[in-house]
């Protein structure tokens, strides 16, 4: 007989009332079993009190004392005589009987199952639907096939076979990498799953990962241009994700010359292409909007062109006359001439120094700046007069500060210290250079006022004394053989005092025009040019015609003198000196 479980806990809630050794039992919702010894509920031996499968009021109580208990049908009191044993070991009921399998209470029960004792062992059918995954008995068919039967990475045993999740690899599935539905997926690039970590390999064609995020993959969409090559022009060329970066060097070369423009290299400006960026004030050709700056805004090398700075311009007079543009922004045009040459004191050099658009004036004592000039009177008035040969007034020093004479003949002449006297000049060319200075009434010396310089209206022989002295003045015994700058002969000199001043080379050194022409010289030149004083080649003798042996030197005397025909004479020891009628202020 099979009860459901309801039934057989009324059963044994029945027996318990009777007190009669009913045992608790579990038994799976909806399962039937037997009842212990197919269902007749009495004593084995005994006579009294069968419990017997009536219905809820059953009779006879289980008897005590004998073998055979003196009891009644079902309605019967208590018995008398039974024995307490409800199942026997040896009942053949053991082979088959689910409830006491083989042994008396060992239920054959599994969850999930259908139990059956065969042989007195128990057996069990799983459900349908159910398995014994685990092949433990103790916990039954614990397997429920879900999905059909058809495994899922999902945590679950879902084909009951006793493996969880198998057949999917969590350590390389893109779908499970790491755990089951972890899906190892970037955007437009190649993914990786390696030991369950996911990976973003290489990115697809035309895409890049801009952001450098792998959470969204290569996101950014690019086409290579230039062939893929990086250039500067605003693009990712090569589409790795950077702009113009590693491009080819710049094509062009920047202007390097001037403060605007030194140090300047050719910066990628992106779509600009690579540009040159110059300081403020640049302009690629220079003109007059930013005004007269004083800078090179074009970076050629020249300043400021458009307005001619730097060149020539006449600023004034004289040694003022060169000048150059310069920058002044207070002036039309915005510059001015600016002389190269400021105004200084006037000097005889063939140079207009002052300024003043005269060049070597000589019209008062005052302008004989580098000059020296002594005013005598020979008896017939006033007469100022060269202290020193007459010069050229480019006359000075070269490079190499050797003395030279110089060649200036268009500039008056110049009597000043420390330059070679004018020579191989002609007596006509002489006096035109005289005329040159200051009022135009600078002429040759006469004869007269030559000798009264020389003497000073004495009966001095020489300008230094009476006696010949060879160091004295530049005469062949001096031994310079060339003429030599005025005044270096310092004892060569006819002194007229503090008030007066004193006269040079009068004796040696050149030969000197005078004013005066001879007459009746010879039959052969009844009238000559005088020249006065010797030269620095005029020879001395011996005169003993005393009795005592006297060197004389007649050609460098006061009183020497010395005819030169009309005609051209140009000689290296045959020089000048000016005189003017009347003394200079």
């Amino acid at each position: 007989m099979r009860y459901s479980l309801v039934r057989i806990l009324f059963v044994c809630g029945a027996f318990a009332a009777f007190g009669a050794g009913c045992h608790d039992r579990l038994y799976d919702s909806g399962e039937t079993i037997s009842l212990v010894d197919g269902g007749s509920n009495h004593a084995d031996a005994g006579s009294g009190g069968r419990i017997t499968s009536g219905d809820a009021g059953v009779g006879g109580a289980i008897g005590t004392g004998g073998d055979t208990g003196a009891g009644g049908a079902n309605d019967a009191g208590t018995g008398t005589g039974g024995n307490n044993n409800l199942c026997d070991n040896n009942s053949p009921l053991r082979q088959t009987d689910v409830a006491n399998c083989g042994t008396c209470f060992n239920q054959c029960y599994q969850m999930n199952a259908d139990a059956t004792c065969v042989a007195g062992a128990c057996q069990y059918a799983c459900l349908t639907g159910f398995f014994d995954a685990d092949k433990n008995p103790a916990n039954g068919c614990e397997c429920e096939l879900t999905n059909g039967g058809v495994e899922l990475c999902d945590g679950v045993d879902n084909d009951c076979n006793g493996i969880v999740d198998d057949g999917f690899d969590t350590m390389s599935d893109l779908n499970n990498c790491g755990g089951c539905s972890m899906l190892c997926y970037h955007p437009f690039a190649a993914s990786s799953c390696d030991m369950g970590v996911c990976s973003m390999g290489a990115c697809l064609p035309d895409f890049y990962d801009a952001n450098m995020k792998a959470s969204d993959g290569c996101e950014a969409y690019c086409q290579k241009t230039n062939g893929g090559v990086e250039i500067c022009d605003g693009r990712d060329n090569d589409c790795n994700g950077l702009i113009d970066d590693n491009v080819a060097p710049a094509t062009i070369v920047c202007r390097s010359q001037g403060s605007i423009c030194q140090g300047i290299v050719p910066v990628c400006m992106g779509s600009m292409g690579y540009v040159c960026p110059y300081r403020a004030g640049y302009q690629d050709i220079e003109d007059t909007t930013l005004g007269c700056d004083g800078k090179d805004n074009d970076c050629d090398g020249q300043t400021d062109e458009p307005f001619l700075i730097g060149k020539s311009c006449v600023a004034g007079m004289g040694i003022c006359s060169a000048g150059t543009w310069v920058c002044d922004n207070t002036q039309t045009g915005n510059h001015r001439c600016q002389a190269t040459k400021t105004a200084t004191m006037e000097v005889c050099d063939g140079l207009d120094n002052d300024c003043d658009g005269t060049v070597d004036e000589l019209g008062v004592l005052a302008d004989t700046h580098n000059e020296s000039l002594v005013i005598i009177n020979p008896g017939s008035g006033a007469i100022t007069m060269f202290a020193y040969e007459a010069s050229h007034a480019d006359a000075g020093k070269d490079l190499s500060n050797k003395d030279i004479v110089g060649t200036d003949i268009t500039h008056r002449p110049c009597s000043a210290p420390g330059k070679l006297p004018w020579t191989s000049v002609k007596k006509e060319d002489a006096e035109t250079a005289c005329e040159k200075i200051g009022d135009g009434k600078w002429r040759l010396c006469t004869q007269a006022e030559w000798l009264y310089a020389c003497n000073r209206g004495t009966t001095n022989t020489f300008p230094y004394g009476a006696a010949y002295s060879k160091t004295a003045c530049n005469g062949f015994d001096y031994g310079a053989g060339a003429p030599i700058t005025g005044g270096t002969a310092t004892g060569c000199t006819s002194d007229f005092g503090m008030s007066v001043g004193k006269v040079y080379d009068l004796s040696g050194n050149t030969k000197e025009w005078v004013a005066t022409t001879l007459s009746g010289t010879t039959p052969f030149h009844p009238t000559a040019f005088e020249m006065r004083g010797g030269a620095y080649n005029t020879l001395s003798f011996v005169d003993s015609s005393s009795g005592t042996a006297v060197t004389v030197a007649a050609g460098l005397q006061c009183d020497s003198t010395t005819a030169a025909p009309t005609s051209d004479v140009l000689l290296p020891s045959v020089g000048f000196r000016c005189c003017h009628p009347g003394a200079l202020n």
